[in-house]
């Protein structure tokens, strides 16, 4: 069986005068492994979260090759996504590093591809606890090289109490037109932890985004509740604006903002009309950078959905000292060799191509300067713009072992 070349790249996202948590282990991924995501059984996109109890399902095709002999294992993590030092027993029952058998091969497809489905909890590992889990696949003769690796999160609401949220144009002057601000207030009435700052961990993620998680900081209580309502640090976010769309469901129908759909040996190719850089805030629905799989002409979305090569461009400076890369799940919302684009002299504008799986796929250009830092969006960055925030609470009581997820909210 041949081997995977693994690649793994940084995912924090820079902002100015967040915050940040412990810089989350990046996510790993073999250049065949496409269309990996964790979510709650049953869901077309979200989050990879579900109750302690509920399943999440792991699903990803290979391309090309057809490898049956895959295992897999899962470890809790801390509150920052980083493995702790807990043994299996002590986070789920059953067995670890088992195989991994569930996969079909693709039919009525140019692409040729296996799609491997991994539902947990199930027979052989059933998690105990709630919090972060990452989960690794890989070949089983040689279970030190991963082929890929994603998180998920198990909550456990029972234990906690209620989460208010509300999104608000920013307090201080520097934020106000092109950030979002957070004002987080959480209930200690069911817990009761005498040591909030000590034991209680709030973090906030934008849109599905795991590398924007940023920590908060307690600014005060009012009776039971403990409050975050900091004008700065993790709760100030850069707003962004709407994302764009591709519609690649039906690759004989030419949507909007498709130039042009060709057929090259094994693959049909999509070339994006190109993005100008503007900086108005456009007001249109999206699904906040996530992408659904579709096929209009398909029953099986998941064997009969091909892959195609899309190629996106923006028209920006040549001569800039920035970085710019395509944005959001289409690129598992990573910002590295894959994701980036690269200049081209003939066409006089910059390019990336990226194979992904047929359906709906939201995208943006996320520009940063040479160390990371976040400059802009390729249509600017906004207050009003219409976010979705992950607001998640973490316990690290002593009487527990490993940080235990008790509390979650999604706010608009």
């Amino acid at each position: 069986m041949s081997r995977f070349s693994v690649f793994l790249s940084g995912l924090m996202l820079c902002i100015p005068c967040a915050s940040a948590a412990q810089d989350i282990i990046a996510e790993a991924s073999a250049n065949n492994i496409k269309t990996a995501r964790i979510l709650p059984e049953g869901a077309d996109f979200g989050y990879p979260m579900a109750r302690l109890g509920d399943q999440v399902t792991l699903t990803f095709d290979i391309l090309d090759d057809n490898y049956s002999s895959l295992a897999y294992r899962i470890c809790h993590c801390d509150s920052d996504f980083q493995p702790d030092d807990l043994d299996f027993s002590e986070f789920a029952d059953g067995f670890n590093d088992r195989p991994l058998q569930d996969y079909e091969n693709s039919f009525n497809t140019l692409a040729t591809f296996s799609h491997y489905t991994l539902s947990i909890p199930n027979r052989d590992v059933q998690p105990t606890i709630s919090g972060n889990y990452m989960i690794t696949i890989y070949d089983d003769d040689d279970p030190d090289t991963p082929l890929l690796t994603k998180y998920f999160m198990l909550y456990d609401e029972d234990e906690g109490g209620k989460i208010r949220c509300k999104v608000m144009q920013p307090f201080l002057p520097e934020y106000q037109m092109q950030y979002q601000q957070l004002e987080v207030s959480v209930d200690n009435s069911r817990m009761r932890v005498s040591n909030p700052d000590r034991y209680i961990k709030v973090y906030a993620m934008q849109n599905g985004d795991i590398s924007s998680r940023r920590k908060l900081d307690i600014s005060g209580y009012l009776g039971n509740e403990i409050q975050y309502h900091k004008n700065e640090g993790g709760n100030v976010f850069p707003g962004g604006n709407e994302f764009d769309f591709l519609d690649a469901k039906d690759v004989h129908f030419r949507p909007l903002g498709v130039d042009e759909i060709s057929y090259t040996p094994g693959r049909y190719r999509y070339v994006m009309t190109p993005a100008v850089y503007n900086n108005a805030y456009q007001t249109r629905g999206d699904i906040n950078g996530q992408y659904y799989v579709k096929n209009d002409r398909a029953f099986n979305l998941d064997l009969e959905s091909d892959y195609v090569d899309a190629t996106f461009a923006l028209k920006y400076d040549r001569f800039t000292n920035h970085e710019i890369f395509l944005y959001g799940a289409i690129t598992n919302w990573q910002c590295d060799s894959h994701s980036r684009l690269i200049y081209n002299e003939e066409h006089q504008q910059w390019e990336v191509t990226a194979t992904i799986k047929q359906g709906l796929h939201n995208y943006m250009f996320l520009i940063r300067d040479k160390d990371g830092n976040f400059v802009d969006y390729h249509h600017g960055s906004h207050f009003n713009t219409q976010n979705e925030y992950l607001i998640a609470v973490y316990t690290t009581l002593m009487k527990d072992r490993g940080h235990r997820l008790v509390m979650t909210k999604v706010v608009r």
